[in-house]
């Protein structure tokens, strides 16, 4: 039995073949972790909407961070259809910028108190 011959033109069509296999892949798996990622935010979404509505004080602390959630969660699932574009890094959660603004302030006086 003779040996099946192997040409350039089989080569790179192999080749081809398994390099769009590896992308769809690729692009299946990050789909995928974007899909998780607006599920994950969309609970997290419905949760701050149901301790908003119970009234607290603070209401609206609560419903800057459903806001929040509910912002990344739209993000997310648009990345899921198109998971071969780019995705914005997420922007900080409500009250991180005040948070490290204080303890810049903190390290600032103590190399100044010491």
């Amino acid at each position: 039995m003779r040996a099946p011959r192997f040409r350039v033109r089989t080569m790179i069509a192999t080749v081809g073949l398994v390099a769009v296999l590896l992308w769809a892949t690729k692009m299946g798996s990050r789909s995928f972790d974007y899909y998780r990622r607006a599920s994950e935010y969309g609970a997290n979404e419905y949760g701050w909407r149901q301790i908003a509505a119970r009234g607290r004080p603070s209401r609206a602390f609560e419903s800057e961070c459903a806001e929040y959630y509910a912002q990344l969660a739209e993000k997310y699932r648009r990345a899921m259809w198109r998971p071969w574009s780019p995705v914005a890094p997420d922007p900080y959660a409500p009250g991180v910028a005040e948070f490290l603004e204080q303890r810049r302030r903190e390290a600032a006086e103590a190399h100044t108190n010491p």
